[in-house]
């Protein structure tokens, strides 16, 4: 975390993240002391804000878009739900 930061933070569920223009995404705790849960490279500049969309946060680096959610907390993301639906003839 030496380099320049374009985008601005995210704070969501009690934690910070922000990405760099090393491609380092940092995810801080929301608290007065400095503390580091994770930091994670992505390989490419983070010039952008991360944003959140139904448990799911999306940070798009200047070659790919990604999106990290908790599969424990959220089911698989990748099925569509499935309904019961009666189909009368």
């Amino acid at each position: 975390m030496k380099a320049h930061i374009w985008g601005s933070t995210l704070v969501a569920d009690g934690k910070v993240y922000l990405g760099d223009e090393d491609g380092d995404l940092v995810v801080m705790a929301a608290s007065k002391e400095k503390k580091i849960i994770s930091t994670t490279n992505l390989g490419a500049a983070i010039y952008s804000t991360p944003i959140v969309a139904n448990g799911v946060i999306y940070v798009h680096s200047q070659s790919h878009l990604f999106a990290l959610y908790d599969e424990s907390k959220s089911g698989r993301i990748d099925e569509p739900q499935k309904l019961d639906i009666d189909v009368k003839k």
